[in-house]
Parts: C-alpha cells; sequence; structure tokens
C-alpha cells in the first residue's frame, strides 16, 4: 500500500464571546482537517489544531515538501517519515509552522496507521486502558468573573461529569486570583481536581507567592507559573520554593523544548500538545523520557487525540477538552460518535484509527474553502 495524496481543508468558528485568560483573549478557533490517501481503500482523515490562523508556509508544506516526502511511499513507515519532515525544521524559515505542518501529518498517518491495522491508536501505542479521567478547561475571567460564575461553573462541570477543571488565573491580582480559587475548590468539593493555569503571568517570586497561598487548596498543579523569559529557571524555583506540582510545555516551540525543561527538573507535569510539539510520533517520544524521569504527561485540549495518547502510556494526567460550547463548537458539533463521558473519564472508541467520524454537515458549515 502507497500513500496517493495529502489534502487539507481548513475550518473556523468565530466565539460568540471574548474568552480571557492570564495573559490573552481569543475570539476564534482554527483548525485544519488533514487527509492522507492511500491506493488501496482506506485513508485517515483528522482534525487537528488549536489556533488563531494558519500562516501560508504552513499550508505550503503541507502541499510541497511534505507532500514530496510522503507520496509514493508507505503509509505504515510513520518514524522514517517523521524524521524526514523534522529535517525541514533545521533550515527552513517559520519554524512553528514547521513543527505544525510536521504534526498535523503526523496525526492524520497515526489515523490511517490504525485504521490499517484495525486497531484504536490508544492500543497501537500501549492500550493500557479504555477509559481515562477527563477535565473542562474554564474559569475564564468572562464565565467566572465573580463567585457566582465561579460556582454555576463548577456545578456545571460536575452535572456533565467531569472530573475536574483547568482554571484560569493571572490577570488579576495574586489575592484576587487566589481567592477565586479558593471559591472553586468550595464549591468543588475534595474529590474534584484542580488545575490553575496562568499561562505565563508571573516573575518567580510572584509565582511562589501565589503557589503558597493556594497550597492549601491542593491544586493538581500550577501551569506556566511563570514568564517566557524566566523558563526553565523560574520553573524550577517555584517547584522548590513552593512545593506545589509544577507543569509547563505548552508554550514551548516542540518536545525539544520540553526535553529542556525535563533535564533542567524544572516540571512535574509536561503538557506539550501533539498539534504543536510534532505530532503523536513526538508526543510518545517525551512522553516515554518523561516516564523514565517520574513525570506525569498532560495534553491540552483536543479530547479526540488526547485521549488515546492518555489511554496509551504509564504516565497520563487527564484528558481536557473545553465543556462550554461557545469555546470549542467542534468538539460539540464536528462528530458524529463522539465518545461518552461517565463517572468523571472518558470512554475510548473501540474503532480503528482516532475513532470518530466526522458530521459532513458540519464540517461544510465552518470550512473556509474547499478541500486543497
Amino acid at each position: 500500500m502507497r500513500i496517493t495524496d495529502i489534502e487539507t481543508r481548513q475550518i473556523e468558528a468565530e466565539f460568540p464571546l471574548t474568552f480571557s485568560g492570564g495573559t490573552y483573549q481569543l475570539t476564534k478557533r482554527s483548525s485544519v482537517l488533514c487527509r492522507i490517501s492511500t491506493d488501496g481503500e482506506v485513508a485517515g482523515e483528522v482534525c487537528v489544531g488549536n489556533e488563531n490562523s494558519y500562516s501560508a508556509r504552513f499550508f505550503d508544506l503541507l502541499q510541497g515538501p511534505f507532500k514530496e516526502v510522503l507520496v509514493g511511499r508507505d503509509p505504515l513507515m510513520i518514524e522514517e517519515h517523521w524524521g524526514k519532515m523534522i529535517a525541514h525544521a533545521t533550515k527552513a524559515p517559520e519554524p512553528d509552522a514547521v513543527i505544525k505542518a510536521i504534526s498535523t501529518v503526523d496525526v492524520a498517518l497515526w489515523d490511517l496507521k490504525g485504521r490499517i491495522c484495525g486497531l484504536p491508536v490508544y492500543k497501537l501505542i500501549g492500550g493500557r486502558t479504555d477509559r481515562v479521567p477527563i477535565i473542562g478547561i474554564g474559569g475564564y475571567y468572562e464565565t467566572c468573573g465573580d463567585e457566582k460564575g465561579i460556582r454555576e461553573e463548577i456545578k456545571f462541570y460536575k452535572e456533565t461529569g467531569l472530573a475536574g477543571i483547568k482554571f484560569k488565573v493571572g490577570k488579576l491580582s495574586i489575592q484576587e486570583d487566589a481567592e477565586r480559587v479558593r471559591v472553586a475548590r468550595d464549591e468543588a468539593g475534595d474529590e474534584f481536581a484542580i488545575v490553575v493555569d496562568s499561562n505565563m503571568a508571573w516573575v518567580p517570586a510572584e509565582a511562589v507567592r501565589f503557589a503558597n497561598l493556594i497550597k492549601d487548596c491542593d491544586p493538581a498543579w500550577l501551569e506556566e507559573p511563570v514568564h517566557w523569559r524566566n523558563v526553565p529557571r523560574g520553573l524550577r524555583e517555584v517547584r522548590q520554593k513552593s512545593g506545589v506540582p509544577v507543569g509547563a510545555g505548552q508554550s514551548e516551540l516542540s518536545v525539544f523544548g520540553c526535553y529542556e525543561l525535563l533535564a533542567g527538573e524544572s516540571v512535574d507535569v509536561i503538557n506539550v500538545t501533539s498539534n504543536r510539539g510534532g505530532g503523536i510520533t513526538a508526543w510518545l517520544k517525551i512522553a516515554g523520557a518523561a516516564a523514565l524521569a517520574d513525570v506525569a504527561m498532560a495534553h491540552v485540549a483536543e479530547p479526540h487525540i488526547a485521549m488515546h495518547l492518555m489511554a496509551g502510556i504509564s504516565n497520563p494526567t487527564f484528558v481536557e477538552c473545553y465543556p462550554d460550547v461557545r469555546r470549542d463548537v467542534f468538539w460539540d458539533e464536528l462528530y458524529k460518535n463522539r465518545p461518552a463521558i461517565e463517572g468523571g473519564h472518558i470512554m475510548l472508541p473501540d474503532q480503528p484509527g482516532l475513532g470518530l467520524a466526522f458530521n459532513q454537515e458540519a464540517v461544510e458549515r465552518y470550512a473556509l474553502g474547499p478541500w486543497q
């Protein structure tokens, strides 16, 4: 069997309100559909990405050099394909576009591999379990700006069957944000996980101060607590001085940067995403290294991919989703067979590949153009 074509199609959804974290505001979401066809009767087709936009370089790579690398090749030789694609990161402009393009193709290749082999991806990569805990990303200032909003959102997440929340902080004063976390814990109870995420809001001393204020709230970890200019030294300082577990990796260019966090003993959790880090292949590389160092793995959003990764490795944390349909209409509408959530866990599909079928009506509604 040989690869015959690679096609992409961008989809985009405008948010009905702005969503603000500690250091950013979001008004829309863009993702890319990627389809890899073969000369057999099977193709891989996935949705990858959680971005504001994509550069022309991103699409040029997919339709130029990467297409040349893959067309005519055996689709199961994923490690070979990944190596040839990553070579472009050393000589091409816009390295972030290169990594995102690699990530998109790599996820599609893993979906294709599962379809060829007749197995779900989580069984191909390890098959540790068929159900994994899932939390919701929330705590945004527009929806959780006061005590009433925080309590209502926590109640909604619990009623939805989620195991916890990733709660946004970093925009208000340290004392005000710490009080918001206290309200969330009071409403959530002891068994509901709370990950606290500042999105790089503070210098290390401020992060340590905040961590000490919320330590008795039992955060699962404090995510990206320091400015980009303080990584990885600042992360290590927060870990050592506060004793609160620290997570980071989402803002690294690739898993290569995540490895530096691991080697520098800067994190307890690596939260790199497959859509930015270099795909499933790259994510598994850093997950293996992290397991040997007793560091856990997380994955920001994209539950349709993350559920397979968390179910296949030995050092998982949670799958993450956006429970508020206004924040992620794709998770709500794009799939005809979205997995069930029961008792704080998402149930892994037993269908091959990623195991999800697209709702074509929704695809057409959010597509910016035809397949390219």
